[in-house]
């Protein structure tokens, strides 16, 4: 079996679960529906260090696709939708995801310097983002099976969270702490 291979499975896999992760926290950062349990600065400082995590899997995930030559993705295709021949749509689809990777990712650097609108307005397109990564891992996959049900439980995951936050009465008594802006590594 192909090494390459099994690494561009495995981190397209583990990238799916980490961005369900980033996904369930950024609902569960919400103001108002932090606890003192999870006051909203830790879960927030989670959400940005597994979304760190998540892009690191997902470059290996883009790296070895196109390395591994073993079908025709290039460099190109990973950053222009519905370029390849090979499973065009489903690959497109996966394309259009790291492209609303990287809106978030630039906008989120340029928080501090953008209309708060407009940052929110992208990182709203996380669910977006989120969805199409699902639909991606379901076509352009070749272990269907395993895709399948990992993707029904991290479609269930997100939903759960999502009615949990629309369930749940927001909480005005809990502080609100924020998070620098800039993790230090180390302290």
């Amino acid at each position: 079996m192909n090494p390459l291979w099994l690494a561009t499975r495995a981190t397209g896999e583990v990238s799916l679960v980490l961005f369900t992760l980033v996904t369930i926290m950024g609902v569960s950062t919400t103001k108002g529906w932090a606890s003192a349990r999870w006051p909203e600065s830790v879960v927030t400082l989670m959400h940005r260090n597994v979304s760190l995590l998540s892009l690191v899997f997902l470059g290996v995930h883009i790296a070895t696709t196109v390395v591994d030559g073993y079908v025709p993705i290039g460099w190109v295709d990973a950053v222009i939708p519905f370029q390849t021949s090979y499973r065009t749509l489903w690959i497109g689809l996966g394309t259009i995801a790291f492209d609303l990777v990287l809106a978030v990712i630039v906008t989120s650097l340029l928080r501090r310097r953008i209309p708060q609108s407009l940052w929110k307005g992208i990182h709203w397109s996380s669910y977006g983002l989120w969805a199409v990564a699902v639909v991606h891992s379901l076509g352009a996959g070749t272990d269907r099976l395993l895709t399948r049900i990992l993707a029904a439980l991290m479609v269930a995951a997100v939903a759960a969270a999502v009615a949990a936050r629309f369930m749940t009465p927001h909480r005005q008594d809990d502080p609100v702490v924020s998070v620098p802006a800039r993790m230090e590594l180390g302290r």
